[in-house]
């Protein structure tokens, strides 16, 4: 190989040699070059698709600034009343009118009188007003003198709320025996003698107007 064998001279030989070792220098030079590139720009590419993907990345129908505030609620939510969430509120003194009433004004001896405190919502809507015993107090006076009262020998526990519709009055009764009676049912009880008599009506404490009736 290192002796040209052939009709032309060696130098021929060299200088064909030489140029055919030069392209294959140059050719292998040439596809390093493009292998070294490739491979770099790769490595940068994935490097920067790597930082897109973890920095720059926005959730499908949304702004970097839209995602960075805290979710807020519309302010123009009904919020409802106080009185539609809770119903009639409880009645007060002033909008309640309260009497005593009778189903008589006139009694023979032995009969036994209904008596019953009347109350009437006067107020501007309907209210609750506890109805039960203890709430509710009958007493029968002779002039000055105290003659019977309802919770002086029982009084029934318990509590009885009742809704007041306006203007409409409500009734609690009492059956009065005609006995006597003192507070805590002490001394003995008798038939009360014919004559005039004031019923007063109390509620919560609180005195109604009074009604007269009679015996005899």
């Amino acid at each position: 190989m290192l002796h040209p064998v052939g009709n032309l001279s060696p130098s021929v030989y060299w200088r064909r040699r030489i140029l055919l070792l030069a392209a294959v220098v140059l050719a292998v030079l040439s596809i390093f070059a493009l292998l070294f590139r490739g491979g770099g720009s790769g490595g940068r590419g994935g490097q920067a698709a790597a930082s897109t993907g973890t920095q720059g990345y926005t959730p499908p129908g949304s702004t970097s600034a839209s995602a960075s505030k805290p979710p807020t609620r519309s302010s123009s939510a009904v919020v409802p009343s106080s009185s539609a969430a809770s119903g009639p509120l409880a009645c007060s003194a002033v909008q309640l009118s309260v009497a005593a009433s009778s189903d008589s004004k006139s009694y023979t001896i032995g009969q036994h009188p209904l008596l019953a405190l009347v109350v009437t919502n006067t107020g501007p809507s309907a209210c609750v007003m506890d109805l039960a015993d203890r709430q509710i107090e009958l007493r029968v006076y002779s002039g000055s003198a105290r003659v019977w009262g309802s919770h002086d020998c029982a009084i029934q526990p318990g509590t009885s709320p009742q809704t007041l519709p306006v203007g409409q009055p409500i009734r609690r009764e009492i059956q009065w025996s005609g006995l006597s009676s003192q507070p805590a049912c002490a001394g003995v009880r008798q038939q009360v003698p014919d004559g005039s008599y004031t019923l007063y009506a109390y509620l919560a404490g609180r005195q109604g107007t009074t009604s007269k009736f009679s015996f005899g």
